[in-house]
């Protein structure tokens, strides 16, 4: 073979390679980096970030509507209780209202106390002292407030009047006992709404790395599939040059530079129409034909209503590639390979079928499969679990027929009739 032919189409076969692979690279170490600190470490992560639970106008809002139904339920039961002394319902109702709504107006703060306390790992004797200071200065000012409150509606009059002096005194038996309860209720409740809200951003955050490793594992399984194939045609060249056939040796390693850079140049995500993927194994045929001559015939029976149905990238090629390895080259005659795909109750179903060396006996599809059927049948149960199947059975009198079934995305129902 004429070396200054060769080597730079050798060149340009390499470095359309490696800038493939590079450019698959990135974005998987890109994951890997978005899960590890500056020094590797997965622990970057492992602190979920905690949102202030607490909305401001919303609680006072909830706490205001609260205040408001114990107020009617206290002034209703005190006023019945009391109805023959001539109390104004009016007086009790707003006296009531005015002294629940304290509470109302505190408990975003007192809330939020709550949640920074349960936040704390290390929680010391300075939080409870804190926790304890807060709880007496609001205890104390919603008494002194009840106190002023009193003196102002005068609920009870006119059988009893207060000055500012006998209406607090006469709060603390049992004004005191109520405001303990409510504040620790506030500060419960804050720790429980932290709680939830963190657990909440764990449970988030545990999908969304499940997700990632799902992502990233079927993206290597993908990976995979590209240099066993590279490998399996470097080979096909290799034994051509051995047999001193230059011309179809540089005709197929020209094809697999031009195969590699429109793989390179185009954009693999986990889905494709199975248009594409067809597309892909003709390219790939083409490349084959080269070696195998007017000996292999490929046909494709896809019924129209597929081409638009995503199936998983790189599917089909694997596949093709085997029927053609184990198939075609190891059969003495001619070879023919079918591509066909069909739609029947939302399903779709892939067949690869040929009429080559076939099986070899007593084959396991569990123990016996090469790299591009137990790749195939990972990314199958990634992406589909139980959903999705796959079968390899010998046909009479020769050859193999491999079988897989999907269930159609939800997406593209609409493309395809059933």
């Amino acid at each position: 073979m004429n070396g200054a032919l060769v080597q730079p189409t050798v060149d340009c076969v390499f470095r359309g390679i490696g800038q493939r692979f590079a450019a698959s690279a990135r974005p998987f170490a890109a994951t890997r980096l978005s899960a590890t600190d500056e020094t590797g470490n997965v622990g970057a992560m492992s602190r979920p970030k905690t949102h202030d639970p607490i909305a401001s106008r919303q609680t006072i809002a909830a706490g205001v509507v609260v205040s408001a139904l114990l107020a009617l339920t206290v002034s209703m039961q005190t006023y019945l209780g009391m109805l023959a002394h001539g109390h104004s319902f009016r007086r009790i109702f707003l006296w009531q209202l005015a002294g629940w709504s304290f509470w109302a107006i505190a408990a975003p703060f007192v809330l939020r106390w709550g949640a920074a306390v349960a936040q704390r790992r290390g929680r010391s004797w300075v939080d409870a002292l804190r926790v304890l200071a807060y709880g007496v200065a609001l205890t104390t000012a919603h008494g002194l407030l009840t106190a002023q409150l009193t003196l102002w509606f005068q609920p009870f009059d006119p059988i009893v009047t207060f000055n500012f002096r006998q209406a607090f005194v006469s709060l603390i038996p049992y004004g005191l006992a109520i405001d303990i309860v409510v504040y620790g209720t506030l500060l419960v409740g804050g720790g429980a709404l932290f709680a939830q809200r963190r657990a909440h951003h764990l449970e988030l955050r545990e999908s969304k790395l499940e997700a990632e490793l799902a992502r990233a594992e079927l993206r290597a399984l993908r990976l995979e599939i590209e240099p066993h194939f590279l490998f399996n045609t470097l080979n096909s060249i290799a034994a051509l040059i051995r047999l001193k056939d230059n011309a179809r040796a540089l005709e197929m390693l020209v094809g697999l530079g031009d195969f590699m850079r429109g793989n390179l140049e185009d954009a693999r995500d986990q889905f494709a129409p199975l248009s594409t993927e067809i597309d892909w194994v003709k390219r790939y045929v083409a490349l084959q034909q080269t070696r195998f001559g007017d000996r292999l015939r490929v046909d494709y029976e896809v019924a129209a209503d597929c081409l638009e149905v995503a199936v998983p990238t790189l599917l089909l090629q694997p596949i093709v590639e085997n029927a053609l390895r184990h198939g075609a080259a190891r059969h003495a005659g001619p070879c023919r390979v079918v591509v066909g795909a069909a739609v029947k109750q939302r399903r779709l179903t892939l067949w690869i079928t040929d009429d080559g060396a076939g099986l070899p006996a007593n084959f396991d599809l569990n123990k016996q499969t090469g790299t591009g059927l137990r790749n195939t049948r990972s990314r199958l149960e990634h992406l589909y679990g139980a959903d999705a199947s796959i079968e390899l059975r010998s046909r009479a009198p020769s050859g193999t027929t491999v079988s897989i079934a999907l269930p159609i995305k939800a997406q593209w129902e609409g493309k395809a009739t059933a």
